[in-house]
Protein backbone atom coordinates (compact mmCIF):
# COMPACT_ATOMS: atom_id res chain seq x y z
CA UNK A 1 0.00 0.00 0.00
CA UNK A 2 1.35 3.28 -0.98
CA UNK A 3 -0.19 6.88 0.79
CA UNK A 4 0.63 10.34 -0.03
CA UNK A 5 1.18 13.21 2.36
CA UNK A 6 0.94 16.69 2.14
CA UNK A 7 2.15 19.11 4.43
CA UNK A 8 -0.76 22.00 4.10
CA UNK A 9 1.60 24.69 3.80
CA UNK A 10 5.00 26.42 2.60
CA UNK A 11 7.20 28.49 5.05
CA UNK A 12 6.08 30.40 7.87
CA UNK A 13 2.40 30.79 6.88
CA UNK A 14 -0.79 31.01 9.04
CA UNK A 15 0.68 32.34 12.63
CA UNK A 16 -1.72 31.81 15.45
CA UNK A 17 -3.75 34.94 16.93
CA UNK A 18 -3.99 33.16 19.92
CA UNK A 19 -0.32 32.21 20.28
CA UNK A 20 2.25 33.73 18.23
CA UNK A 21 5.49 31.20 18.14
CA UNK A 22 2.18 28.80 16.60
CA UNK A 23 2.61 28.37 12.75
CA UNK A 24 0.31 25.91 11.13
CA UNK A 25 3.42 25.33 8.44
CA UNK A 26 5.34 24.10 11.36
CA UNK A 27 3.36 22.03 12.47
CA UNK A 28 2.02 20.14 9.69
CA UNK A 29 5.70 19.73 8.31
CA UNK A 30 6.58 17.91 11.56
CA UNK A 31 3.07 16.03 11.79
CA UNK A 32 3.60 14.60 8.46
CA UNK A 33 6.98 13.41 8.86
CA UNK A 34 5.99 11.85 12.04
CA UNK A 35 3.22 10.65 10.60
CA UNK A 36 5.81 8.86 7.78
CA UNK A 37 7.60 7.50 9.62
CA UNK A 38 4.80 5.26 11.87
CA UNK A 39 3.37 4.45 9.17
CA UNK A 40 6.36 3.37 7.18
CA UNK A 41 6.70 0.95 10.54
CA UNK A 42 3.33 -0.89 8.74
CA UNK A 43 5.17 -1.47 5.87
CA UNK A 44 3.00 1.17 4.23
CA UNK A 45 5.11 3.08 1.42
CA UNK A 46 5.05 6.75 1.80
CA UNK A 47 5.62 9.76 -0.30
CA UNK A 48 5.47 13.39 -0.15
CA UNK A 49 4.45 16.40 -2.23
CA UNK A 50 7.41 19.00 -1.26
CA UNK A 51 11.20 17.83 -0.31
CA UNK A 52 11.21 20.83 2.34
CA UNK A 53 9.27 22.95 3.70
CA UNK A 54 10.45 26.13 2.06
CA UNK A 55 9.71 25.13 -1.42
CA UNK A 56 6.09 25.77 -2.82
CA UNK A 57 3.91 23.97 -4.69
CA UNK A 58 0.71 24.41 -6.80
CA UNK A 59 -2.16 22.54 -5.45
CA UNK A 60 -3.31 20.67 -7.89
CA UNK A 61 0.15 19.42 -8.47
CA UNK A 62 0.16 18.25 -4.57
CA UNK A 63 -3.08 16.40 -5.03
CA UNK A 64 -1.96 15.14 -8.60
CA UNK A 65 1.29 13.82 -7.22
CA UNK A 66 -0.49 11.15 -5.40
CA UNK A 67 -0.91 9.34 -8.61
CA UNK A 68 -0.56 5.63 -7.98
CA UNK A 69 -1.52 5.93 -4.27
CA UNK A 70 -4.39 4.35 -2.40
CA UNK A 71 -4.77 7.66 -0.29
CA UNK A 72 -3.79 11.16 -0.42
CA UNK A 73 -4.09 13.20 3.04
CA UNK A 74 -3.58 16.76 3.16
CA UNK A 75 -2.48 18.12 6.97
CA UNK A 76 -3.72 21.00 8.50
CA UNK A 77 -4.84 23.14 11.07
CA UNK A 78 -8.26 25.47 11.13
CA UNK A 79 -9.73 28.66 11.70
CA UNK A 80 -12.62 30.26 12.74
CA UNK A 81 -13.40 34.02 14.41
CA UNK A 82 -14.70 32.17 17.68
CA UNK A 83 -11.97 31.12 20.14
CA UNK A 84 -14.36 28.12 21.27
CA UNK A 85 -14.54 26.17 18.04
CA UNK A 86 -12.31 23.23 18.28
CA UNK A 87 -14.32 20.38 16.46
CA UNK A 88 -11.75 18.06 14.00
CA UNK A 89 -12.69 18.07 10.62
CA UNK A 90 -12.13 15.93 7.15
CA UNK A 91 -13.07 17.92 4.31
CA UNK A 92 -13.24 14.79 1.95
CA UNK A 93 -13.33 14.45 -2.00
CA UNK A 94 -17.30 15.09 -3.13
CA UNK A 95 -17.00 12.26 -4.80
CA UNK A 96 -17.23 10.31 -1.27
CA UNK A 97 -14.44 8.13 -1.66
CA UNK A 98 -12.68 9.05 1.17
CA UNK A 99 -15.85 9.55 3.21
CA UNK A 100 -14.98 6.58 5.36
CA UNK A 101 -11.21 6.97 6.19
CA UNK A 102 -11.91 10.69 6.81
CA UNK A 103 -14.12 10.19 9.14
CA UNK A 104 -11.74 7.75 11.16
CA UNK A 105 -9.29 10.25 10.92
CA UNK A 106 -11.35 12.64 12.01
CA UNK A 107 -12.29 10.61 15.09
CA UNK A 108 -8.82 9.84 15.83
CA UNK A 109 -8.02 13.40 16.15
CA UNK A 110 -10.84 13.89 18.54
CA UNK A 111 -9.81 10.95 20.52
CA UNK A 112 -6.27 11.91 21.22
CA UNK A 113 -6.64 15.97 21.44
CA UNK A 114 -9.51 15.51 23.49
CA UNK A 115 -11.48 18.25 21.80
CA UNK A 116 -14.69 20.07 23.26
CA UNK A 117 -16.51 19.54 20.19
CA UNK A 118 -17.30 16.05 18.01
CA UNK A 119 -15.78 15.13 15.05
CA UNK A 120 -17.12 15.34 11.46
CA UNK A 121 -16.84 15.19 7.51
CA UNK A 122 -17.52 17.83 4.95
CA UNK A 123 -17.79 18.86 1.23
CA UNK A 124 -17.11 21.66 -0.76
CA UNK A 125 -18.38 21.84 -4.45
CA UNK A 126 -16.51 24.93 -6.68
CA UNK A 127 -16.80 25.84 -10.17
CA UNK A 128 -14.68 22.27 -11.47
CA UNK A 129 -15.57 19.68 -8.93
CA UNK A 130 -13.76 19.97 -5.79
CA UNK A 131 -13.17 23.01 -4.02
CA UNK A 132 -9.33 22.70 -2.69
CA UNK A 133 -7.32 22.56 -5.49
CA UNK A 134 -5.08 19.36 -3.63
CA UNK A 135 -8.55 17.49 -3.81
CA UNK A 136 -9.43 18.02 -7.62
CA UNK A 137 -5.83 16.95 -8.14
CA UNK A 138 -5.95 13.56 -5.86
CA UNK A 139 -9.58 12.79 -8.00
CA UNK A 140 -7.73 13.40 -11.10
CA UNK A 141 -5.21 11.15 -9.91
CA UNK A 142 -7.85 8.52 -9.61
CA UNK A 143 -7.25 8.67 -5.85
CA UNK A 144 -9.78 8.97 -2.93
CA UNK A 145 -8.08 12.92 -0.87
CA UNK A 146 -9.08 14.61 2.14
CA UNK A 147 -7.68 17.21 4.19
CA UNK A 148 -7.46 16.62 7.99
CA UNK A 149 -8.09 19.46 9.94
CA UNK A 150 -6.35 19.03 13.38
CA UNK A 151 -8.87 21.04 15.48
CA UNK A 152 -8.02 24.97 15.38
CA UNK A 153 -5.04 27.17 15.61
CA UNK A 154 -7.82 29.80 17.20
CA UNK A 155 -8.55 28.04 19.90
CA UNK A 156 -5.64 28.85 22.76
CA UNK A 157 -6.05 24.99 24.49
CA UNK A 158 -5.66 23.32 20.82
CA UNK A 159 -2.86 25.47 19.84
CA UNK A 160 -0.83 25.06 22.99
CA UNK A 161 -1.42 21.26 22.82
CA UNK A 162 -0.46 21.55 18.77
CA UNK A 163 3.05 23.30 19.50
CA UNK A 164 4.70 19.90 21.96
CA UNK A 165 6.26 17.92 19.46
CA UNK A 166 5.73 14.89 21.69
CA UNK A 167 1.93 15.36 21.36
CA UNK A 168 2.41 15.67 17.45
CA UNK A 169 4.10 11.83 17.70
CA UNK A 170 1.26 11.20 19.60
CA UNK A 171 -1.07 12.06 17.06
CA UNK A 172 1.30 10.23 14.42
CA UNK A 173 1.39 7.22 15.89
CA UNK A 174 -2.66 6.97 16.72
CA UNK A 175 -3.20 7.72 13.16
CA UNK A 176 -0.78 5.38 11.97
CA UNK A 177 -2.24 3.11 13.59
CA UNK A 178 -6.28 4.37 12.50
CA UNK A 179 -4.82 3.71 9.17
CA UNK A 180 -3.51 0.46 9.18
CA UNK A 181 -6.38 -1.08 10.82
CA UNK A 182 -8.50 0.42 8.55
CA UNK A 183 -7.19 -0.94 5.64
CA UNK A 184 -6.65 -4.39 7.37
CA UNK A 185 -2.94 -4.24 7.78
CA UNK A 186 -1.75 -5.88 11.39
CA UNK A 187 1.46 -5.15 13.27
CA UNK A 188 2.44 -8.97 12.70
CA UNK A 189 4.87 -9.37 9.77
CA UNK A 190 4.62 -5.29 9.25
CA UNK A 191 5.52 -4.15 13.02
CA UNK A 192 7.58 -1.34 13.99
CA UNK A 193 11.41 -1.71 12.74
CA UNK A 194 13.88 -2.85 14.80
CA UNK A 195 14.50 -1.12 18.20
CA UNK A 196 17.09 1.08 18.49
CA UNK A 197 17.97 4.94 17.60
CA UNK A 198 16.12 6.78 15.15
CA UNK A 199 17.03 10.18 13.59
CA UNK A 200 14.32 13.02 13.96
CA UNK A 201 13.06 14.93 11.62
CA UNK A 202 15.73 17.84 11.83
CA UNK A 203 18.62 15.19 10.60
CA UNK A 204 20.42 16.04 13.96
CA UNK A 205 18.63 15.04 17.02
CA UNK A 206 17.81 11.44 17.95
CA UNK A 207 15.17 9.28 19.39
CA UNK A 208 15.14 5.85 20.85
CA UNK A 209 12.69 3.98 19.44
CA UNK A 210 11.46 0.23 21.67
CA UNK A 211 9.72 -2.89 19.71
CA UNK A 212 6.71 -1.80 20.32
CA UNK A 213 6.24 1.69 18.86
CA UNK A 214 7.21 3.30 21.97
CA UNK A 215 10.16 6.18 22.66
CA UNK A 216 12.14 6.67 25.31
CA UNK A 217 11.58 10.32 27.35
CA UNK A 218 11.65 12.26 30.31
CA UNK A 219 14.90 10.47 32.13
CA UNK A 220 17.77 7.87 31.70
CA UNK A 221 17.60 4.86 29.84
CA UNK A 222 20.61 2.46 29.88
CA UNK A 223 20.78 1.73 26.15
CA UNK A 224 22.26 -0.13 23.21
CA UNK A 225 24.15 1.46 19.94
CA UNK A 226 22.90 -1.53 17.90
CA UNK A 227 25.98 0.13 14.94
CA UNK A 228 28.82 -0.04 17.48
CA UNK A 229 27.49 -2.66 20.19
CA UNK A 230 28.44 0.02 23.01
CA UNK A 231 26.35 0.46 25.82
CA UNK A 232 25.90 3.08 27.98
CA UNK A 233 23.39 5.60 29.74
CA UNK A 234 21.25 8.03 27.97
CA UNK A 235 19.50 11.40 28.47
CA UNK A 236 15.97 12.29 27.52
CA UNK A 237 13.68 15.72 27.17
CA UNK A 238 10.28 14.99 27.99
CA UNK A 239 9.91 15.36 23.99
CA UNK A 240 11.85 12.11 23.36
CA UNK A 241 15.03 13.66 22.42
CA UNK A 242 18.33 12.34 23.32
CA UNK A 243 20.21 15.15 24.83
CA UNK A 244 24.67 15.82 24.94
CA UNK A 245 26.64 18.28 26.43
CA UNK A 246 26.79 18.91 29.86
CA UNK A 247 23.34 18.03 31.67
CA UNK A 248 22.00 18.82 34.91
CA UNK A 249 20.13 16.28 36.53
CA UNK A 250 16.92 16.27 38.83
CA UNK A 251 18.90 16.01 41.75
CA UNK A 252 21.33 18.54 40.63
CA UNK A 253 24.36 16.36 39.64
CA UNK A 254 26.25 17.67 36.39
CA UNK A 255 26.81 15.08 33.57
CA UNK A 256 28.64 15.05 30.48
CA UNK A 257 27.25 13.17 27.53
CA UNK A 258 29.17 13.02 24.71
CA UNK A 259 28.22 15.47 21.52
CA UNK A 260 30.58 14.12 19.01
CA UNK A 261 28.19 12.12 16.22
CA UNK A 262 29.28 8.37 16.08
CA UNK A 263 28.60 5.16 17.86
CA UNK A 264 29.20 7.02 21.48
CA UNK A 265 26.89 10.20 20.73
CA UNK A 266 24.82 10.67 23.53
CA UNK A 267 26.32 8.46 26.29
CA UNK A 268 27.14 9.48 29.44
CA UNK A 269 30.98 9.57 30.25
CA UNK A 270 33.42 10.30 32.73
CA UNK A 271 37.18 10.45 33.47
CA UNK A 272 39.50 8.23 34.79
CA UNK A 273 41.99 8.92 36.83
CA UNK A 274 44.50 9.82 33.56
CA UNK A 275 41.89 12.49 32.55
CA UNK A 276 40.51 10.40 29.89
CA UNK A 277 36.68 10.42 29.20
CA UNK A 278 35.49 7.08 29.40
CA UNK A 279 31.33 5.51 28.88
CA UNK A 280 30.08 5.45 32.25
CA UNK A 281 28.01 2.58 34.01
CA UNK A 282 25.97 3.12 36.88
CA UNK A 283 26.40 0.69 39.82
CA UNK A 284 22.80 0.22 41.29
CA UNK A 285 24.03 -0.89 44.28
CA UNK A 286 26.35 2.16 45.61
CA UNK A 287 23.85 4.52 43.28
CA UNK A 288 26.92 5.80 41.68
CA UNK A 289 28.77 5.66 38.22
CA UNK A 290 31.53 3.66 37.36
CA UNK A 291 34.49 2.98 34.67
Amino acid sequence: MKICLDAGHYGKYNQSPCNRAYYESDMTWKLHLLLKRHLEAYGIQVVTTRKNQETDRKLYDRGAASKGCSLFISLHSNAAQKESVDYPASYCAIDSSADNIGMVLAECVEQVMNTVQKARIEHRVGKHGDYYGVLRGATAAGVPGLILEHSFHTNPAATEWLLSESNLDKLAEAEAKAIANFYGIGSSGNGYQEEGFVPASDKIRWWYQFQDGSYAADGWYWLTEKTGGTSGWYLFDRDGYMLTGYQTAADGRSFFLCPTPGISEGQCMVTDDQGQLKIAEYDMDTKKYII
